[in-house]
């Protein structure tokens, strides 16, 4: 298979993930796949994938959980320019502790949304708003091996 269209499916797959319905009692559990998954890249491959593709990857993301569009866009580009800027230490750090930095990175994202949702009356404040981020930053370990393997193993630059 073809680089490309090998990170294409990792993407889409971050989306079919992000697609799978949760049960409310464990909807403040939910992991961000896509925004993991463009994480690992912008840091793999910070000159081939940056800002352009996390905006567009949070348009999907608002689209496909019916959401305001742009609002997941907006906290892509600036988790990625973030990461885009670090990318050089994270790589020096060992595996839990960029789990840590995605969980803030994360916890960034949930806050913003939560700004936007509370602002328009969507949300209520609770501290249960920042539990996606913990998830997302245990599954970093994981989710990084997966992924280098297979950027590995298809040659993926």
């Amino acid at each position: 298979m073809k680089p490309l269209v090998v990170f294409m499916i990792t993407l889409l797959t971050a989306l079919m993930l992000e697609a799978i319905p949760f049960p409310e009692e464990f909807l403040w559990f939910r992991p961000e796949w896509a925004l993991l998954v463009i994480l690992y890249w912008v840091i793999a491959l910070p000159f081939r994938v940056g800002v352009g593709l996390a905006w567009v990857l949070g348009l999907m993301v608002d689209l496909l959980q019916g959401g305001i569009i742009g609002q997941h866009s907006l906290t892509y580009v600036i988790i990625s320019y973030t990461c885009a800027l670090f990318y050089q230490r994270l790589r020096m750090y060992h595996r839990w502790q960029q789990g840590v930095f995605v969980a803030v990175l994360v916890s960034v994202n949930q806050l913003v949304d939560f700004w936007i949702d509370h602002y328009l009356g969507y949300a209520e404040p609770t501290l249960l708003i920042f539990m996606p981020a913990v998830v997302t930053g245990l599954l970093w370990p994981w989710s990084f091996i997966i992924l280098r393997s297979v950027r590995r193993i298809y040659s993926i630059r």
